[in-house]
């Protein structure tokens, strides 16, 4: 049958890529385009179609099973050595089998497929969560990149400015030659940082095409943000609670819920081991039909039908066995749970602290930037007026570009910060 969801799907998807290829895209169609396509989320979803069918397949269970036997076969019948009967036997046998009660041990068996399909949904769910943060995460580097750029052009600005400056002092006698060297090495060293964090960026889009998983990410352009005391102005501190987020995490992380959904799975599972050493009731029936022409004791139609109690007496202690196996694997969940928890924990109070430190930093850093640009107006107006070198004037500039370059890796990881706090507590989008 034609598939009308598989259809819609695959046109709203085109429909993105066109709309996002040629054209600057923001953050929430990178994540869409993420999502869609990744991997991880394919590879889990795929995960989730196995446990589905484990569980429809569990559910078998209460249905007859019935089977049909054909026979076409010869018979060579013989009594101390005397041949009595020689023919050639047609015949076919109808089993039907179906499960009365079994203790519970079926609707066990289904109940834990069915959290075993639960715990698929989260791990989706998880990898969704990853992907989001990295696709976050890698947006935000890009942005990084694209401001240390326009940082390293700025600085070959100011350094051929001073180039300039030097050449014109030198040329009039005022100045010797290191200066003119020496703005060269600067306008060299500028020039080098450029490559270096335009290839950074190449780098960073590199990663963030493997995080999306479609092959045409090349052509996705990210959307440049305004100058970086711009993009500041619109900052504000939080005012999260810590323990609000403590318990905020630990309610909605997906890795919790996994492991409480194999916790119930495997719960389940030991009460089936116990439940070996009980019986099994099942209602069976067979009807058979062998034709021969020469021999009568085989031409005959038989049909049974019954009860039947089968309860293992001993099975060489595998029940005992299988119920150690059972309650290790629970205690050993039991205990992951316990870790995950504490890791949860650790995960949150980090990321909580990482943006209290970069939102502190961000303020710093902007009057870093701001005396740093004084210094460097005031060293410039010195050695116009001859009142220094050139190194003093480099040492201003230098200090200028670290001030700014800082503050543009603390702005972005503060954006990170925020997304690794939002995917501490459970926040997918």
């Amino acid at each position: 049958m034609f598939n009308k969801t598989k259809l819609i799907s695959t046109i709203c998807l085109i429909s993105l890529f066109s709309n996002v290829y040629g054209k600057e895209v923001l953050l929430e169609e990178l994540i869409n385009i993420a999502v869609e396509n990744n991997s991880n989320i394919k590879i889990s979803k795929y995960a989730e179609e196995k446990e589905k069918a484990s569980y429809n397949l569990s559910k078998t269970d209460y249905l007859p099973k019935v089977t049909l036997t054909g026979e076409l076969a010869r018979y060579d019948i013989r009594s101390a050595g005397t041949k009595l009967k020689d023919n050639d036997v047609t015949g076919y046998t109808i089993s039907a089998s179906q499960l009365l009660y079994d203790f519970g041990k079926t609707s066990n068996q289904i109940e834990s497929a069915k959290k075993n399909l639960e715990a698929s949904n989260f791990e989706t769910v998880k990898n969704i969560s990853a992907t989001v943060l990295n696709t976050k995460q890698a947006y935000y580097n890009i942005l990084n990149n694209y401001q240390q750029i326009d940082l390293a052009k700025e600085s070959i600005r100011i350094d051929e400015l001073h180039l300039n400056q030097a050449d014109n002092y030198f040329n009039a006698g005022i100045r010797t030659l290191i200066d003119v060297t020496d703005a060269k090495l600067q306008l060299s060293n500028s020039k080098l940082t450029l490559i270096q964090s335009e290839y950074n960026l190449k780098n960073s889009k590199t990663k963030l095409i493997s995080i999306l998983g479609t092959q045409n990410s090349n052509n996705i352009k990210i959307k440049k943000d305004k100058k970086i005391k711009t993009e500041i102005k619109s900052f504000k501190k939080s005012d999260f609670n810590l323990n609000d987020l403590l318990n905020i995490g630990l309610e909605n992380r997906a890795e919790v819920k996994i492991l409480k959904k194999q916790i119930e799975s495997q719960q389940l599972q030991l009460k089936n081991s116990n439940k070996e050493y009980y019986p099994t009731l099942n209602l069976d029936a067979n009807y058979s039909d062998k034709n021969s022409d020469d021999i009568s004791s085989i031409d005959s139609k038989q049909a049974t039908a019954g009860v039947y109690l089968k309860w293992n007496i001993f099975t060489g202690n595998s029940t005992k066995e299988n119920i150690k196996i059972s309650l290790v694997n629970l205690n050993s969940l039991k205990q992951q749970l316990v870790q995950q928890k504490l890791q949860i924990k650790e995960d949150i109070t980090s990321a909580y602290f990482k943006v209290k430190e970069n939102e502190e930093s961000i303020g710093i850093a902007l009057l870093n930037v701001k005396l740093s640009a004084d210094k460097l107006d005031l060293a410039n107006q010195r050695y116009k007026a001859g009142l220094n070198d050139l190194v003093e004037v480099n040492d201003s500039k230098l200090a200028y570009t670290q001030a700014k370059s800082q503050l543009i890796d603390t702005y972005y990881n503060y954006l990170n910060s925020k997304a690794s706090l939002d995917y501490s507590i459970g926040v997918i989008y």
